[in-house]
């Protein structure tokens, strides 16, 4: 059997999930054909990796940014693709992207059975009930899902899919090069150069809106003004984006930039030293279907502070103050400020057992997670297509 899935641009993480799943198809006589939208994202620059691998890779736009690239182009080169390569099932991500619907296209008129691999909530923003029963016609296209943990699934659950045909796993990350990398620069002496002589929180994601970096800069604020000055963390932002402008605004009026830090937007390598430093990891988004970096900070080995809105929050902080870290309500600035007291004031030994049992549970999550998740929900999807198992309904 031959399987299908296709990401934009392949970043470290889908690399990661991709050999994973070529490695679990292979040992059932399966193979994997993986298929990138372009060659470069400007919204997520990542390093490109060419290297062999053990999946059959294809690039529908090589030399193409995936922004500048038409909604047409994309759909039509996905179809010629799979027309030629004629696989027997197919992994779709989302229900929005072209490329993404003319898969998805593809497979009900080839009669192909589709699993579709989803990251949103319900929550991620406010939902207006005609583009729900959009999306609702789109989920129905599908014959199985995998998404990443319980509210994923209960959002296309009230979109329509059944929830014995929704497998999890989705969102993972390369659990072990966090593993190895923060674990090999921390027995480095000097791999600290550069960074903050204190303690420090650590946060990384674009700066757009949605990751509510203003409110966490506020909150930080609140913290280091009831701190004692000798003993307060710093904070250390990473990553970049349209609104860095608002960002550095934000610093300035905190009176506090002298103990705020901003590396810029780093890779995987070059991040991991600062996972692998800092005291704990905080991500204070309004809208995250996920959070990824939280994956990556927990494989680290890093306490966490997440946001109760991000879909990770619930899976990988599973109490909600204590064992792992914290979750906490983004909008409440004085309950961020608390939660970043709190983690502070605990005693190292405290922190790095947290740590510890964050590694623990994300591993739970990482990339083979991924793989069996994808297995699964194909499995499904071939046994009984939604599309019989709907006729067998009506039959009875």
């Amino acid at each position: 059997m031959k399987f299908a899935v296709c990401f934009t641009n392949f970043g470290p993480y889908h690399l990661a999930r991709l050999r994973a799943l070529a490695g679990l198809l292979e040992s059932r006589g399966d193979r994997l054909v993986a298929y990138e939208t372009a060659g470069d994202e400007r919204t997520y620059p990542w390093d490109r990796w060419t290297g062999p691998e053990p999946f059959e890779r294809v690039v529908l736009f090589p030399n193409r940014t995936l922004e500048e690239l038409p909604a047409g182009a994309c759909a039509e080169a996905m179809t010629e693709a799979l027309d030629r390569d004629q696989p027997d099932a197919v992994g779709v991500v989302g229900y929005v992207r072209p490329e993404s619907l003319a898969m998805a296209g593809w497979a009900k008129r080839a009669r192909r059975p589709s699993v579709l691999m989803s990251e949103s909530q319900a929550i991620d923003r406010p939902r207006s009930w005609y583009k729900e029963m959009i999306k609702s016609r789109r989920v129905n296209r599908f014959d199985a899902a995998l998404v990443g943990g319980p509210s994923h699934r209960d959002y296309l659950v009230d979109l329509g899919m059944p929830a014995d045909r929704i497998a999890m796993g989705y969102n993972a990350v390369d659990n072990p090069f966090y593993e190895a990398r923060a674990d090999h620069f921390r027995s480095v002496s000097d791999s600290r150069a550069g960074m903050p002589e204190k303690p420090f929180f650590l946060s990384v994601s674009r700066f757009v809106p949605e990751k509510n970096l203003v409110r966490l800069i506020e909150a930080f604020a609140l913290y280091r003004d009831r701190a004692d000055a000798g003993e307060a963390w710093d904070l250390v932002l990473c990553g970049g984006g349209p609104g860095a402008d608002e960002v550095d605004e934000a610093i300035k009026q905190s009176n506090h930039a002298a103990s705020i830090h901003r590396p810029g937007f780093l890779q995987a390598d070059a991040l991991s030293r600062w996972y692998a430093h800092a005291g704990a990891f905080a991500l204070a988004s309004v809208s995250e279907p996920w959070g990824l970096v939280v994956n990556e900070a927990a494989a680290a080995g890093l306490p966490l502070l997440v946001s109760e809105r991000c879909g990770s929050a619930w899976t990988l902080v599973p109490d909600p103050e204590g064992t792992i870290g914290a979750r906490f309500d983004p909008l409440n600035v004085d309950q961020i400020a608390d939660k970043l007291t709190w983690m502070a004031s605990l005693a190292t030994k405290d922190r790095l057992a947290m740590g510890r049992r964050a590694r623990e549970t994300a591993a739970l999550w990482g990339p083979e997670r991924f793989a069996r998740g994808a297995v699964e929900a194909w499995e499904i999807a071939q046994k009984t297509p939604r599309r019989r198992a709907s006729l067998l309904r009506k039959g009875m």
